[in-house]
């Protein structure tokens, strides 16, 4: 195997490179070249198993030395043995390989959703029962992929998006930013609720007259909800008796149940008090509550991580056919009173 020796000094003597880091080398081809060459002990194998010509193995090889200022390869009859500097470079270049191949690992888990995290900023009136169950069915599939949800005000959950703290968000009522874009939204009217027994619910037709005189319990002023129906009840040259304001729909339901006061939520907030009978949706003839939507929204230059883009997809979904849900169970529920 003379040739070998023939070849890395005729490498050597010519196609000379100009000499730079040696980083630029380890970074190019190089680095493989020599595993392989390394490995197989000799420059032909090499070679053939990479389905290069020895020549260039040969010059990238001279190109190591040459940056690296060492001999890495002793050059034999036989093939080649590695110098000192050449076990030190493979012992590095193996342990950076494996590092690598763990990182490709990584980005496949990834990718096949075996992990990754999705990062929810809310308004609370989704969180339960739909983005609960959302999380819990995607989890079933998918185990390893974690959720962070944030619950909180309308402007906390826009802020989440905008410093990138947060990967989703959900809305209630409209909204205009230029960040960001809709992924998907879901017919959610704004229901005025009663505690089961309460006289408006055996009513129909009721307007915002019926209710101007009735004490109830707002969201605050961090919740969509508090300025929208300040603003129907404006339009309509009135305003709600709301001797209760709280940044909890947990205690508004609570309130109204214990209290028989009033309160105004979309049905995702209070389904299960719906359900269970201790909550009535009335019947409202309000054309501002009616047409209210639930957002998802993303950063409009934003590309999603894998398990945060299947989710997205997932609930985006579910949002299609909320509609018909949604109708069905209030039918019900309203006929109970009825």
């Amino acid at each position: 195997m003379v040739t070998e020796s023939r070849e890395h000094a005729s490498a050597d003597s010519g196609d000379a490179e100009a000499p730079g880091p040696a980083l630029h080398a380890l970074h190019s081809g190089a680095a493989r070249y020599f595993i392989e060459v390394a490995r197989s002990a000799s420059i032909r194998q090499a070679a053939d198993r990479l389905g290069i010509a020895p020549s260039a193995i040969s010059r990238q090889i001279a190109r190591l030395e040459r940056e690296l200022k060492a001999q890495l390869l002793e050059r034999r009859a036989d093939g080649v043995v590695l110098t000192d500097a050449g076990t030190i470079l493979l012992q590095h270049l193996e342990a950076i390989q494996d590092r690598l191949d763990r990182i490709s690992g990584d980005i496949a888990d990834l990718t096949a959703l075996r992990r990754g995290t999705v990062q929810i900023a809310t308004v609370e009136g989704i969180t339960r029962p739909f983005l609960s169950e959302q999380i819990a069915e995607f989890r079933t599939r998918h185990p390893g992929v974690h959720f962070h949800l944030r619950s909180c005000g309308r402007q906390k959950v826009l802020e989440a998006l905008e410093e990138r703290r947060s990967q989703i968000g959900f809305l209630y009522d409209h909204f205009s930013h230029p960040a960001l874009v809709e992924a998907g939204s879901w017919r959610q009217p704004l229901l005025v609720l009663a505690r089961a027994g309460h006289p408006l619910t055996q009513r129909r037709g009721l307007t915002l007259a019926d209710l101007a005189q009735e004490p109830c319990g707002l969201p605050d002023e961090t919740f969509g909800i508090h300025h929208l129906v300040l603003r129907a009840f404006a339009r309509a040259g009135l305003q709600p008796k709301a001797p209760i304001l709280s940044d909890s729909l947990g205690f508004l339901r609570d309130h109204a149940i214990r209290s028989g006061c009033l309160t105004f939520m979309p049905l995702q907030a209070a389904m299960p008090e719906i359900a269970a009978g201790d909550l009535v949706p009335l019947d409202l003839d309000c054309a501002e509550f009616r047409h209210r939507h639930i957002y998802a929204v993303v950063r409009r230059d934003q590309v999603l991580a894998a398990a945060a883009a299947a989710f997205l997809q997932e609930v985006v979904a579910a949002f299609a056919d909320g509609d018909r849900r949604d109708a069905a169970f209030l039918a019900a529920a309203r006929s109970d009173q009825a």
